[in-house]
């Protein structure tokens, strides 16, 4: 079979023109799935006159794939050979020989097609088998797919194909990898599980599969009926010349009002904080997304409180998604595979929140092969395993991530800060079973844990832990199913001694147990429907809050257990009306019960809620029903395109939420409390309206984004001023209720390729709160709207990555937004010679408008295909121009007199630099 003495010789006796000859069809008896392709030739030289010539070194390491069927020489090499460099060519009679190198001989002269639309199939008679020679011999056609038989198809109806792409190298799903079928100008994008789904006719279709950082793929897809296909992508590892293609245009950007994707190419390239890529940190870069300050937890989106939104990872809820008090987020961005923003329009699966849902999917683990990567910053290090179990079956991944210096806060301004020591940890782990083409199984755990000793006055510990199981089953192309089921905790401890009279400790914890359950189904080439189910129960322990050492005058307070049940069915519908507009409806029905066992106060009718109003008290056993709310959730969406290059939205999205923070400081602080609703408080919810216009610019690589939104809340909680809501455990005394108006535009110009690439956004926005109640108790402010204490009406964000050379890049994002509201001391005065501070208007001043400024090079390795490991070093700047901008305005007495200072949490440059390696070259993810 193999006599490699004789190729060369061969090879220059016997000229090339396969035009000359008549290829050989080749006979396929049996499916072969991953076999060496010597054990193949060997089965094919039996059935067939037929003979191979290579050199055994040359395929040692190739597993090869084919279906039963019929086939030339020249398709058959093609599809074995279309991923490798070996080339090959062809003499009668039979004989096959493999070339070192594609480009080994000079390239066989390409053919114009023969065929022509306009001749009828008697005019031009040609078998199939000839059809697929024709289309195997056109330009950048590398292979055919077929899906599903002939025996199968039902007179040219529509049929759903579905399709798996993978990552040739690590064998794991590609999320967000397209398919695009020019001719009907249509396409779709892979889901979290690396599958995507059209609805097409019976026939041939030149296709073209693309993906961030893959080779594009072209071939035939030829649909016969009902079925399924897989499809491995090559990873891209040469750096070409920017190329503006005009033509066949993929959608205008913004599939979904206010929805955000972060890729992780794009968290890669910006300056970080001390070397660390917080998904955090980019997301306040995008267009109605803030925060309140420098060392704040969480964010604001579109005016709402950082308790409106929620953070998913693999379906896991996170309830503190901070480190360091907001210095770092809680999830490591080495394991993120993408990472959603749902602001706008939000599917009628996700609830429970106002504002918001982050939806980050980790990695799965490479399929393939062993693969590791990290990096090591001057606070931390993190490192991440993938590897492979059963290959192409079985993978798993690890990480984990830690701080070992308190370097930054020796850094900083505040004497408190400088002396206080800080540390956390974060673990996450993966596993994922391919049972086969229609059963996958994936199981994901993650731990987080922070501890905080501020100037020895107080220590803060808290952490997040959970775990997810996800089963996905497909019936057919066009029906799948996922079961989802969770479990987390959030848990929080605290000591403060920095009086010794008022030394306390507490801690309290936050369970969460949810199962989800939907089906996906295409009724319709132009319909897809999903719906589903979930249930989450919650039990809160709010603890004990305890007195610390033997001085503490502390009162002994239990606040208490509360249990809550929240049900929610949905449904999503998406309908496509022409080829201009498609309608997105969604319902979701939401249901809340608090349950006993608990103790519940009843309050005189008219009177203000206090201890001294209480009418009766009622006890509710266990899992007794205290209270019940049932909310509809409407979800509606319209999307008009004018041309394929400019399109107009527009999306109606109402929220419930029966989960809430309690926090009476301006930012989230660790000790503040998660808190259900219950029978006094009602659970929030909003009406939010929303209208976007998209433009993309082909030929110059731009897009253009603006949308507006108008979003209405009621019941809203407020906190009276001066509450401690340690104090008591019955919270209704300690809140008012009112609305929220938020509104405003966001403005978005973006370049998400060449060699100067980047975006600039701007964001004007209003958050206004109204308390005014039917009494005078009942109201804050004396019932007269104010700003919210997140309300921000410009923000402005520049970000630019500039490629200077293959090994050197450049990056610098611009920060600014107007100072938050604050309630400021307008004078005192004296009653019987006791002094009084008079205080302005609730929020009715500002601190100073904010600007940074952070820089960042990145030097990259040797950029050789071949290599064990690739590293890269990160020089960063933050607060380049050393602006001290202030956090928060305070006043104290000094000689009789009110004195006002600024405080700043950075008021210096951050320099840093950190060293991050993978394995293999510089472009293996």
């Amino acid at each position: 079979m193999k006599q490699p003495a004789k190729l060369i010789l061969i090879l220059f006796l016997f000229p090339l023109n396969l035009l000359a000859q008549q290829l050989e069809q080749i006979q396929i008896k049996s499916d072969y799935n991953r076999i060496p392709f010597i054990d193949l030739v060997r089965e094919i030289e039996k059935d067939n006159d037929v003979h191979f010539f290579f050199k055994d070194e040359w395929v040692d390491d190739l597993i090869v794939s084919i279906k039963a069927q019929e086939l030339p020489i020249d398709v058959l090499m093609k599809h074995l050979l279309g991923n490798t460099k070996l080339g090959f060519t062809y003499r009668t009679p039979g004989s096959v020989f493999l070339l070192p190198e594609k480009d080994y001989l000079a390239p066989i002269p390409e053919y114009e097609s023969l065929e022509n639309e306009h001749l009828s199939a008697q005019q031009n008679p040609t078998t199939e088998i000839e059809e697929k020679y024709l289309q195997g011999r056109h330009p950048d056609m590398i292979e055919t797919i077929v899906v599903g038989s002939k025996e199968k198809a039902k007179n040219g109806k529509p049929v759903v194909v579905r399709g798996h792409l993978t990552d040739m190298e690590s064998g794991e799903s590609l999320v967000g990898a397209t398919m695009y079928i020019p001719k009907l100008k249509k396409g779709a994008a892979t889901e979290g599980d690396g599958f995507l789904k059209l609805v097409l006719k019976p026939g041939v279709y030149p296709v073209v599969f693309q993906n961030i950082g893959m080779k594009q793929v072209k071939g035939n897809l030829d649909v016969r009926s009902k079925g399924d296909f897989s499809l491995s992508m090559e990873p891209q590892s040469q750096t070409i010349e920017e190329i503006i293609v005009a033509g066949e245009e993929e959608e205008t950007r913004g599939s979904k009002l206010g929805m955000e994707s972060v890729s992780v190419k794009t968290m890669k390239e910006l300056p970080t904080l001390m070397g660390e890529k917080d998904i955090l940190k980019i997301a306040q870069l995008l267009p109605g997304i803030v925060s309140v300050g420098e060392g704040s937890a969480g964010v604001n989106v579109r005016g709402g409180g950082a308790d409106q939104n929620m953070f998913y990872i693999n379906d896991i809820p996170i309830y503190n998604s901070s480190h360091l008090f907001g210095f770092f987020s809680s999830i490591n961005s080495g394991i993120i595979e993408n990472f959603s923003i749902y602001k706008g329009q939000v599917p009628a699966e996700f609830g429970g929140r106002l504002s918001s849902v982050f939806d980050v999917k980790s990695r799965k683990g490479n399929k393939k092969k062993f693969f590791t990567q990290g990096g090591i910053s001057p606070i931390s290090a993190n490192a991440e395993i993938e590897m492979p179990i059963v290959e192409d079956k079985i993978s798993m991944m690890l990480s984990g991530r830690s701080t070992y210096s308190d370097w930054l806060l020796e850094r900083l301004d505040d004497p408190d800060l400088r002396n206080s020591r800080a540390s956390f940890y974060d673990f996450a782990g993966a596993l994922d079973f391919q049972l086969n083409d229609n059963n996958q199984i994936s199981i994901f755990a993650y731990n987080s844990h922070d501890q905080f000793d501020l100037n020895a006055h107080t220590d803060y510990q808290y952490g997040n832990q959970g775990g997810s199981f996800n089963y996905a089953h497909r019936f057919s192309p066009a029906l799948k199913s996922t079961l989802a089921v969770v479990a987390s905790n959030y848990n929080f401890s605290t000591t403060e001694k920095r009086l010794a009279t008022e030394s306390y400790t507490h801690a309290y914890s936050l369970n969460h147990y949810e199962i989800k359950a939907k089906v996906n189904w295409i009724p319709h080439e132009n319909h897809q429907l999903e719906a589903g189910a979930n249930l989450i129960l919650y039990e809160l322990d709010r603890g004990q809050v305890k007195p610390f050492g033997n001085e503490s005058l502390k009162l002994a307070v239990d606040l208490g257990n509360e249990k809550g049940l929240e049900t929610a069915f949905f449904i999503d519908d998406n309908i496509t009306i022409g080829p201009r507009l498609s309608l997105y409806l969604g319902l979701r029905y939401s249901m809340f019960s608090e349950l006993g066992p608990k103790t519940v106060r009843q309050y005189f009718q008219g009177t203000e809620l206090n201890d001294f109003n209480v009418d009766q008290i009622n006890t509710f056993e266990k899992n007794e029903h205290i209270v019940n709310y049932h909310n509809p959730e409407l979800r509606a969406a319209l999307d008009f395109k004018f041309t394929r290059n400019n399109s107009m939205k527009l999306s109606i999205t109402q929220m419930t939420q029966y989960l809430f923070m309690l926090s009476n400081t301006v930012s989230l602080a660790p000790n503040d409390q998660w808190k259900m609703a219950d029978s006094h408080i009602s659970p929030p919810s909003s009406f939010q309206y929303s209208a976007g216009y998209f433009h993309d610019f082909p030929r110059t690589g731009l897009s253009f984004s603006g949308e507006v939104y108008y979003k209405r809340a009621k019941d809203v909680v407020e906190y009276k001023d001066g509450v401690d809501f340690l104090s008591t455990p019955y919270v209704e005394t300690t809140i008012l209720q009112g609305a929220q108006e938020a509104y405003g535009a966001e403005f978005m110009l973006s370049k998400p390729t060449g060699r100067l690439n980047g975006w600039a956004s701007y964001t004007y926005s209003r958050s206004l709160i109204t308390v005014d109640g039917p009494n005078s108790f009942q109201d804050i402010n004396q019932g007269k709207t104010y700003p919210s204490n997140f309300d921000k009406p410009h923000v402005a964000n520049l970000v630019l990555n500039y490629k200077l050379l293959r090994r050197i890049s450049f990056s610098l994002n611009t920060v600014y937004n107007t100072g938050r509201p604050i309630t400021l001391p307008k004078g005192v005065y004296f009653i019987e010679h006791q002094p009084f501070v008079d205080y302005s208007d609730r929020n009715a001043y500002r601190i100073p408008d904010y600007f940074r400024m952070d820089a960042s090079i990145k030097l990259e390795g040797n950029l050789k295909s071949k290599k064990l490991m690739h590293s890269y070093w990160q020089i960063s700047i933050y607060n380049l121009t050393g602006r001290s901008n202030a956090n928060s305005v305070f006043f104290t007495s000094e000689d009789g007199l009110l004195s006002g200072y600024q405080y700043a949490v950075i008021g210096v440059p951050i320099f840093t630099i950190s060293w991050n390696w993978k394995l293999g070259n510089y472009a293996n993810n």
